[in-house]
């Protein structure tokens, strides 16, 4: 049997939790940044007007619903 002091094992046991806990939030970051990014793709500021709408169509330019200027999506 392998014989290790309390407070090192301490040490050891905080050590593998805290970076558990690490794993963890990069990846729940990871996945929230993920969807803001898709989600954030679908709304669209009219530049003229300052309306905001949401569009699902795979188009670049897209016409405003309440004045009816061209927009750009941005990326």
């Amino acid at each position: 049997m392998i014989s290790i002091s309390f407070p090192l094992f301490v040490a050891i046991y905080l050590a593998m939790f805290l970076a558990g806990v690490l794993i963890l939030w990069l990846g729940y970051e990871w996945v929230r940044r993920r969807q803001a990014k898709r989600t954030a793709r679908n709304h669209v500021f009219c530049r003229i007007c300052g309306s905001r709408y949401t569009d699902k169509s795979f188009l670049d330019v897209l016409d405003c619903p309440v004045c009816g200027s061209w927009n750009e999506r941005s990326s």
